[in-house]
């Protein structure tokens, strides 16, 4: 099919026209002259003379415009005005288009579009001072239509023409979805990949299970490269134990200052989850409070023989979760009497059993609270309660509990009691499985990586009944070990599993499975030789993304990627280490044509090299030095040839960014209404983590905190850049506390009229109810540098896709440089408050 892109400007009729052809070429381009016009420009023609040149060009043309309704018109009325009839064509519109592939845009207006696909025309991105001219605006709706077609731009490659692309391909493409992010997701399993590992994995919690004098935690090392499976393994676990057993995921900290209690928070989130139970929907925390109130009654049925006691056990005993279908009716005075009956019984055992001190007991209040409510949006509330973070009052009076005092509260001692008490309720039900993931960037953050050593040491040593995970690369495990004391070293080696890669024909059979699943096999979708590229391919992740781009090749016509360099992002001190193992290498091949006395110190000389490994193995040296000499033979092409090849592989580069944010976005979308906790201090770890990416790009910003004295702030970061200064505080918290804390604030903006202040409150942690704190947002409103933002729902998803596509870089999970997907960033996002605010026009 042929086709030809039209743009006209005008508001009731033609004032210019511009028809480019499918290859991008111009071939036609008129303006309107009108009586008693003086402008002299080239091509500037009375209106019946250009609809005479249109009724040479336009006749059973398939034609390309951006919101055809608008051209349409436009040609209509002028056609009519020249007493001429349109001629007939055919119309696509894509802005339709748009709509229709990306259903939940905010803009669909063509700059906006053309900056959210990073489309190019002649290497230059969307530039709204030149937009509505007729020309500029049909090359980038050009642009648009293939992107949106075929993904494709036409300075990457020779034209495509449309009948060659495949909008409908006849089988889904089964590699579609690679990633595994956390153990709760539903991705097909490959059992016959590290069986194993999983059968070690399952066995340890039976072990811990069966000691029940010492009830001891004990500690399992998963170690694998970037892409091996690691997650993937810890979600097949989860579907296997998840019925039985309490599974909770913790990624990475991001301050080093809130480390136990970030830990704590994932716990929260994670025993939200709900677990299927012969098709009820239950949380993992309700699962966990109705084994363990059982138990505790079977306890005390020693003692308390009544016969009350002993209908509720036989009424239980068989299936535990009928607790919560017989209690009465939520909010009836049965099921209040019943739920007091629960918290009394289970207050009494915990106090005779352990102490009615500390913050545990109130946690437990909160813990039974939450499961005695049905409403998801009641248990949300006592769930944010749960964190110790100060909430509403009215919130408080809702729920029934008792408000937290944030200025007296020590976030870190209260988060090692509630992670302990889960542990001891526990002990009354299954262990516990505790999984650490994405951790390998923490080697680039001493002072977060010293925290967490500390807070894995207190969780190892007093959570009892439990089984610690921790995911990590190889190389960051010996790094790991400078930052963790010896019993954590010691815990976690004991049971250290490695996942190599597979082999060819697990890879294969793994690749079959996919295919299956959709209805087709290898061998319709690829030829041998593609096999043969996709298996070689050195981790499971690489091999599924291989097996994507072919069946878009194959299936779909697309062209293949361009194959990006490594990018190397080994340390100094890792090239180092390298450097050393290599000369000891040179020394032991030269050994044999030494005299006897030089053999004797090579000796000791290579023995202390040797010792001082750091435990970089083979596989990662030879990397580093292949490396070198890729670089090498890089210098000695011609200089045309390198600009080619940078030019390809930054196109590359941001078609993997793009497409990435496409599909994470979506995810991130879909669980904005599941259950999460916001605190202030993970607000700040992410958006220092942000802006420490932005730094690496633009070495002009600066970082830095406010302060006012001893007074307490909202935590806050200070962006320097040039004349630019940004202050960024976050408020997630309620009752006193958040009015104390935004009258300090406020403070800051009325001293500091250079600064621009923001303070930041996430929508799902409710509306200020108080006076004091209403009062004190409109007095920070009403200030020319201050404002009170409420995070909405596109908001959060902006801000968390930027952070966790920066977390997948530094973590080997998204293999692009920083430099090249901040870019992206910029142009995708160039409307967000925070970009717009520090970039402004200057990434253009």
């Amino acid at each position: 099919m042929n086709f030809i892109v039209i743009d006209t400007e005008g508001s009731d009729t033609l004032r210019e026209i511009a028809i480019i052809n499918q290859d991008g070429k111009l071939i036609y381009e008129a303006f309107v002259r009108t009586r008693g016009s003086t402008t002299k420009r080239l091509n500037h023609k009375p209106l019946t003379e250009i609809v005479r040149d249109l009724q040479n060009i336009l006749p059973n043309q398939t034609i390309i415009c951006h919101n055809v309704q608008h051209d349409r018109t436009i040609l209509d009325k002028s056609f009519h005005k020249c007493r001429q009839q349109l001629p007939q064509a055919q119309f696509i519109c894509t802005l339709e288009l748009a709509q229709q592939k990306y259903p939940n845009l905010n803009s669909y207006q063509l700059g906006n579009l053309s900056r959210r696909f990073f489309l190019q025309v002649d290497n230059l991105y969307f530039k709204r001072v030149q937009a509505h001219r007729a020309r500029y605006d049909a090359q980038f709706t050009l642009q648009l239509y293939l992107y949106l077609t075929s993904h494709s731009r036409i300075e990457d490659k020779p034209a495509m023409r449309v009948e060659k692309i495949v909008t409908t391909p006849s089988v889904k493409n089964p590699f579609s979805s690679s990633r595994v992010d956390d153990p709760y997701q539903n991705h097909l399993d490959f059992e016959h990949i590290y069986k194993s590992q999983f059968y070690h994995l399952k066995s340890l919690v039976e072990e811990i299970k069966q000691d029940k004098e010492n009830q001891q935690s004990r500690g399992a090392l998963i170690l694998g490269e970037a892409g091996s499976g690691k997650t993937h393994l810890m979600m097949r676990l989860a579907k296997a134990t998840l019925k039985t057993n309490r599974l909770l995921y913790v990624r990475q900290p991001n301050n080093p200052n809130s480390v136990m209690h970030h830990i704590y928070s994932r716990i929260l989130e994670s025993f939200a989850q709900k677990v299927d139970i012969e098709g009820t929907q239950r949380t993992q925390l309700d699962l966990l409070l109705a084994h363990v109130f059982v138990n505790i009654l079977k306890t005390i049925q020693q003692e308390d023989k009544t016969q009350k006691l002993e209908q509720i056990i036989q009424l239980l005993q068989d299936d535990s979760l009928i607790l919560y279908e017989r209690l009465g009716g939520e909010n009836t005075q049965r099921n209040r009497d019943n739920w007091k009956y629960i918290e009394t019984k289970i207050t009494q055992w915990w106090e005779n059993n352990y102490s009615a001190s500390g913050y545990a007991p109130n946690i437990l209040k909160g813990i039974i609270k939450y499961c005695s409510y049905k409403d998801i949006k009641t248990k949300d509330k006592v769930r944010r309660w749960l964190t110790g973070n100060e909430l509403d009052s009215q919130i408080c009076e809702e729920i029934g509990l008792n408000n937290w005092q944030e200025d007296n509260l020590s976030k870190e001692d209260f988060a090692l009691e509630g992670i302990r008490l889960f542990g001891q309720l526990s002990t009354l039900d299954e262990p516990l499985i505790i999984i650490f993931d994405q951790l390998e960037y923490l080697i680039h953050k001493p002072d977060i990586l010293t925290s967490f050593g500390n807070a894995l040491r207190e969780i190892i040593t007093h959570v009892p009944n439990s089984l610690i995970v921790v995911n990590l690369f190889p190389d960051r495990w010996q790094s790991f070990q400078g930052y963790f004391d010896d019993s954590t070293i010691d815990r976690l080696s004991i049971n250290q599993l490695i996942l190599q890669t597979p082999s060819t024909g697990e890879l294969k059979r793994m690749l079959a499975m996919k295919c299956e699943r959709v209805g087709t096999t290898l061998e319709e979708l690829f030829k041998p030789e593609d096999l043969q590229i996709i298996l070689k391919k050195s981790s499971i992740r690489k091999v599924i993304n291989k097996a994507s781009d072919y069946y878009h090749y194959r299936v779909l016509n697309l062209p293949l990627p361009e194959e990006l360099p490594r990018i190397n992002k080994t340390s100094v001190e890792e090239r180092l280490v390298s450097l050393e193992n290599a000369l000891t290498q040179i020394a032991l091949i030269c050994k044999p044509l030494l005299n006897h006395n030089n053999e004797k110190q090579l000796n000791i000389e290579t023995h202390n090299n040797i010792n001082n490994n750091n435990g970089l193995d083979n596989e990662k040296q030879e990397d580093i030095i292949f490396d070198f000499e890729i670089n090498k033979t890089e210098s000695t092409k011609p200089n045309d040839e390198k600009i080619k090849v940078t030019k390809n592989n930054k196109l590359s580069q941001e078609k993997i960014v793009l497409n990435y944010f496409e599909e994470n976005e979506q995810l991130i979308s879909q669980k904005y209404d599941k259950p999460n906790i916001v605190t202030d201090d993970d607000e700040y770890g992410k958006l220092v983590t942000i802006m420490e990416a932005f730094k690496s790009y633009d070495s002009r910003i600066e970082l830095d905190h406010l302060t006012l004295g001893n007074r307490v702030l909202p935590s806050n970061l200070l962006i320097i850049k040039d004349k630019i200064k940004l202050a960024v505080g976050f408020l997630n918290i309620g009752g006193s506390a958040f009015t104390n804390r935004i009258r300090n604030f406020n403070e800051l903006v009325v001293s500091s009229p250079q600064t621009k202040f923001y303070l930041l409150r996430d929508e799902k942690e409710g509306k200020i109810t108080a006076t004091g704190g209403r009062n004190r947002i409109e007095q920070l409103n009403y200030t020319s540098n201050g404002q009170f933002m409420v995070v909405d729902k596109e908001a959060r998803v902006i801000f968390e896709s930027i952070y966790k596509m920066i977390m997948d870089i530094n973590q080997n999970d998204l293999e692009v440089s920083m430099n090249d997907a901040i870019k992206v960033v910029l142009n995708r996002y160039a409307n967000y408050w925070l970009i717009k605010e520090i970039f402004a026009t200057n990434h253009n």
